[in-house]
């Protein structure tokens, strides 16, 4: 997965989708964000179990993929 994205819509879209994820979880696999890479957007994707949310953000994506990150790591970068 490759892409390029502006860093202030990366962040806002961050922020909304780590709202969501609990720093400390009993399933490691939640405190993570989901993004996928496809076409000319990047689709982030968190969920606590009770609650989804999806962001979809226009970006330059040259190889399509997805993977999951640490939210709050990843934001904190």
């Amino acid at each position: 997965m490759k892409f390029t994205i502006e860093r202030a819509h990366f962040l806002k879209t961050l922020s909304h989708v780590q709202s969501i994820v609990e720093k400390r979880n009993t399933i490691p696999v939640l405190s993570n964000v989901r993004i996928e890479a496809k076409g000319n957007s990047i689709n982030f994707k968190a969920t606590d179990m009770d609650i989804e949310i999806t962001e979809i953000v226009e970006a330059n994506v040259f190889e399509e993929g997805a993977t999951t990150a640490p939210a709050h790591m990843l934001y904190d970068i």
